[in-house]
């Protein structure tokens, strides 16, 4: 109501926006369109189980027990575009029933019918597209929908898909954003958009080969780390002791230096700690004469709690993870002094 009150029999204006009811018209029949080539391309199993139908965007579920692949998409799409372009007529006629039936229209699972039905028609000189029961509203031809394109794809349940599409001026816009996102990445890579897949290629190319370079330096530069520190080891009646603090490192890394340390040691035991994204981490290693001695896991569980963290691990083998990175070095100096107890 602009003003007043509403009386009964008082003359109205029922007034209905035509380019947002167009807009409806092009997603719903854009739905049935769908729903055809749904089931042409993946079986005639699909059936419809709930759809929306907006101003600005079509969604549509249906039964199927795998994810539609990219191909089968792409096939149901072009197929959908094809329709569209035929320019077909859509027919709306009222029926009985059973003669709809009869004729093989499609109809809601669980939905309700009267005798007298609305059926819907898309055909192309004579030769059914999509035949459906349904009250809602239509384009007069195909040809008024425009483009179609497919947004998105996926699993809402239990062998029940989603699509959702966009129609008309919703999809015009949606082009247009991805190919301006399309021309922007390529000028970025200094190509143009028909080459942008190939840019991309060999850019990954480039990276997996610096990835592979950097992994090559970091276990140099960690190799001559170590070297470093091995020099600096203490020896206690033959026994090899290194409890150290490392630039900070991957734990990966700390694993392969106690491994060198392993192999250069006869018999020792080593404890090194490093930050990791600013987080303190800690790795115990003890050779194998050792541990009825000293184990390793053991030696981690005193230490870890320091650096508010925990951790355990083998005899033989053993690292922790912690929060408080200013108590590290207070965690190695607790190292030091168990292993002296274990060793005296």
């Amino acid at each position: 109501m602009v003003e007043g009150t509403p009386q009964t029999g008082a003359p109205v204006i029922a007034a209905v926006d035509f380019a947002r009811r167009t807009d409806i018209m092009r997603n719903h029949t854009a739905t049935h369109l769908l729903h055809a080539q749904l089931r042409a391309v993946l079986g005639t199993h699909v059936q419809q189980r709930g759809s929306l139908v907006a101003p600005d965007r079509l969604r549509f579920d249906f039964s199927h027990d795998a994810p539609v692949t990219d191909e089968q998409l792409a096939q149901i799409v072009s197929n959908v575009n094809t329709a569209i372009l035929t320019d077909m007529p859509v027919t709306i006629v009222e029926k009985d029933l059973a003669t709809a039936r009869g004729e093989g229209a499609m109809a809601l699972f669980g939905e309700k019918y009267g005798d007298r039905v609305r059926t819907v028609t898309v055909a192309d000189h004579g030769t059914r597209y999509s035949y459906e029961l349904c009250g809602g509203t239509h384009v007069k031809d195909t040809a008024v929908i425009g483009a179609f394109v497919v947004t998105s794809e996926g699993s809402v349940a239990q062998g029940i898909r989603r699509i959702e599409a966009l129609t008309g001026s919703g999809a015009q816009r949606y082009i247009d954003r991805q190919l301006n996102i399309l021309r922007t990445a390529a000028n970025v890579l200094g190509t143009t958009p028909d080459q942008l897949d190939v840019r991309v290629s060999a850019l990954r190319d480039e990276v997996s080969a610096a990835k592979r370079d950097n992994e090559r330096l970091r276990r140099q530069i960690a190799r001559l780390e170590f070297d470093h520190l091995y020099d600096q080891r203490q020896d206690v009646n033959g026994v090899a002791i290194l409890v150290a603090r490392v630039e900070p490192t991957a734990t990966d890394t700390l694993r392969e230096m106690t491994d060198w340390f392993r192999d250069k040691a006869k018999s020792g035991v080593i404890v090194l700690g490093t930050l990791a994204s600013d987080k303190p981490q800690l790795i115990a290693s003890v050779t194998d004469d050792l541990t009825k001695r000293i184990q390793a896991g053991n030696l981690i569980k005193l230490i870890a709690p320091i650096v508010g963290g925990g951790g355990g691990g083998r005899p033989n083998m053993a690292q922790a993870g912690g929060k408080d990175a200013s108590q590290l070095d207070a965690a190695l100096d607790k190292a030091r002094e168990l292993i002296r107890q274990g060793l005296a």
